[in-house]
C-alpha cells in the first residue's frame, strides 16, 4: 500500500476510536476528562501524522518512531499520556503494511527485527509520556535506573513486551503477533456492517473489554475492579440501544475509571480493518 495512504488509514483509525460513543469511561466526543479533553486526543492524534508516514516510508526504527510520536504530540505542549498504547501498538503495523508480503507476515518480521536500542527507546517514551501499567520486580517501566537495566540485558523490545504479557494488553498482542487486534478487526467490519460505523466501534470495544479485564484499570485500580468492570461491559452488550453503555459510562466516569488500554487495542484493529480495505 502506498504509504500515504498507510498514514491516513492510521490518522483515520485513532480518529474513529477516539470520537465513537459511549464508550465507556474514556474520553470520546460527548465528553472530556478533569485533567485532558476531546481536543487534546484530537491534536495528538493529528500530530503522529507524519511519523506514521515515516514509518510506512521504512525510515526509522520501531522504538525511535515510538519515542517520535510522543515527542510529537509534547510539541503541542501535550503533557499527559494521550495515544502512548495506540502508538506502540500501531507503529509497527505502519511500517509492516507496506512491505511486499501479507501483514500479519511482514507485522511479525518487524517485531521480531526489533533490537536493544528499541527497548531503549521505548522505555524513554514511556518514561515521556507518563504512561502508567502494573509494576513488576524486573524490568520496570518505572524503575530510575532503566537505562543501565535494560543495555546491560542485551533484552529486545520484543524480548521485554513478552516478558510483560501477562499483565499487560499492549504486551500481549507484541508477544502473540497481534492475535487479538487480527480477530478483533474481522469483529469490527461484521459490527460496523450490521450496527454502523460508530455503534459497530463501540460494541466491539464493549465485547473487547468483556473479553479480558482491562490492564490500566488493573494497573489503576487493582483486578478485582477490572473484572467488575468487563462483568458490566458484557451486560451492557444485551441491550441494543446501548442505553445500558451510556449508564456505564456514566458510572465509571464518576469512579475515574478508564478503559484505556482496550480503547488502544481498537484503534490497532481499527488500523487493521483500514488497511484491509474497511469502508464506512
Amino acid at each position: 500500500m502506498n504509504p500515504e495512504r498507510v498514514a491516513q488509514c492510521a490518522l483515520l483509525a485513532m480518529l474513529f476510536e477516539l470520537s465513537s460513543s459511549p464508550k465507556p469511561g474514556n474520553v470520546d466526543r460527548c465528553h472530556d476528562f478533569s485533567d485532558i479533553g476531546f481536543h487534546h486526543f484530537l491534536t495528538s492524534a493529528v500530530s503522529a501524522y507524519p511519523v506514521f508516514r515515516k514509518a510506512a516510508n521504512g525510515r526509522g526504527s520501531v522504538g525511535s518512531l515510538i519515542l517520535e510520536g510522543v515527542e510529537a504530540w509534547q510539541t503541542w505542549f501535550l503533557s499527559s499520556n494521550t495515544h502512548f498504547g495506540s502508538l506502540v501498538l500501531m507503529i509497527p503495523l505502519a511500517i509492516a503494511a507496506t512491505k511486499p508480503g501479507e501483514l500479519h507476515r511482514e507485522l511479525r518480521r518487524v517485531l521480531e527485527k526489533t533490537t536493544v536500542i528499541d527497548a531503549i527507546d521505548f522505555y524513554s517514551a514511556f518514561e515521556k509520556a507518563k504512561a502508567r501499567v502494573a509494576e513488576v520486580d524486573s524490568f520496570s517501566l518505572n524503575d530510575r535506573n532503566w537505562q543501565e537495566t535494560v543495555q546491560e540485558s542485551g533484552k529486545t523490545l520484543l524480548e521485554l513486551m513478552r516478558l510483560s504479557s501477562k499483565h499487560d494488553i499492549v504486551a500481549r498482542e507484541w508477544s502473540t503477533n497481534y492475535e487479538r487486534s487480527f480477530r478483533l478487526a474481522e469483529r469490527l467490519v461484521e459490527q460496523i456492517s450490521r450496527w454502523g460505523q460508530n455503534d459497530g466501534v463501540v460494541r466491539t470495544f464493549l465485547e473487547a473489554l468483556a473479553e479480558v479485564p482491562d490492564s490500566l484499570i488493573c494497573a489503576k485500580f487493582g483486578e478485582e475492579t477490572a473484572q467488575r468492570v468487563s462483568l458490566r461491559a458484557g451486560e451492557a452488550l444485551l441491550d441494543d440501544t446501548l442505553g445500558k453503555a451510556h449508564e456505564l459510562d456514566l458510572s465509571l466516569l464518576a469512579e475515574d475509571i478508564n478503559p484505556g488500554s482496550t480503547a488502544d487495542l481498537i484503534a490497532a484493529s481499527l488500523f487493521i480493518s483500514l488497511l484491509r480495505g474497511l469502508r464506512f
